[in-house]
């Protein structure tokens, strides 16, 4: 039964892998595609997540099914449940990708002027993408101290995000002052690149998801 129960948790840990490096490859075409305005390659986005719901369910099912057979301890049962919760966040990562890739590629084609945010949107992405790279990599952490570092890292590329989408946000207001007439426009910007943000709030969720799975308890503060 041991060996049973092992071969499902790796399958397990599979399809969260699977699934994790799917929103992360989509974040990153979805960065690329700004950086090279092609509006071609922001439909890849949406191509790539597509099926991500029925993944996440398929996680969820094999999850509980293995619950139900095995009835496992109470410490494998913590990150199995942990697990579930993750699905969660990796859906609304996705989404998050989805919808950035929508709006960015209609603001692009609309013709809005983005010379002055360029950097500020591109620093934020990829400040984005390193907590989310950050947080997923617990998953395959060898250690409670390995995983401990990379929650660190995580909670330290969130902060990166929050400063950069001040500094966003304070260029594109200036830039409102200067320009009112685009104010709709530039809202939308705003409220498209939120999104991004978000994901970095989401990677520290899984982080705190994966590190309490490992440890059990209460998270500390670090």
């Amino acid at each position: 039964m041991l060996r049973n129960y092992q071969a499902k948790i790796e399958t397990i840990n599979t399809m969260v892998e699977d699934a994790a490096k799917k929103v992360i490859n989509a974040h990153k075409i979805a960065l690329d595609s700004f950086k090279s305005k092609d509006l071609e390659k922001f439909a890849a986005v949406r191509e790539l997540i597509k099926s991500l719901d029925t993944e996440a369910r398929d996680i969820d099912n094999e999850i509980v099914k293995t619950i139900a057979l095995f009835g496992p301890e109470a410490g494998e049962l913590r990150e199995l449940i942990a697990y579930i919760k993750l699905t969660n966040e990796i859906v609304r990562i996705g989404d998050y990708a989805k919808t950035y890739a929508r709006n960015i590629a209609r603001h692009i084609k609309n013709e809005i002027e983005f010379s002055q945010l360029d950097q500020y949107i591109i620093q934020l992405h990829e400040a984005a993408i390193e907590a989310m790279e950050s947080a997923f990599a617990m998953l395959e952490a060898k250690s409670i101290e390995d995983a401990e570092e990379l929650y660190r890292k995580t909670l330290v590329e969130e902060s990166k995000t929050d400063d950069i989408f001040k500094l966003f946000e304070k260029e594109l207001l200036a830039n409102l002052c200067k320009d009112s007439e685009k104010i709709v426009d530039y809202l939308n910007v705003l409220s498209t690149c939120r999104k991004i943000e978000r994901s970095a709030d989401r990677a520290v969720e899984i982080a705190k998801l994966l590190l309490f799975a490992k440890k059990g308890g209460k998270l500390e503060s670090f």
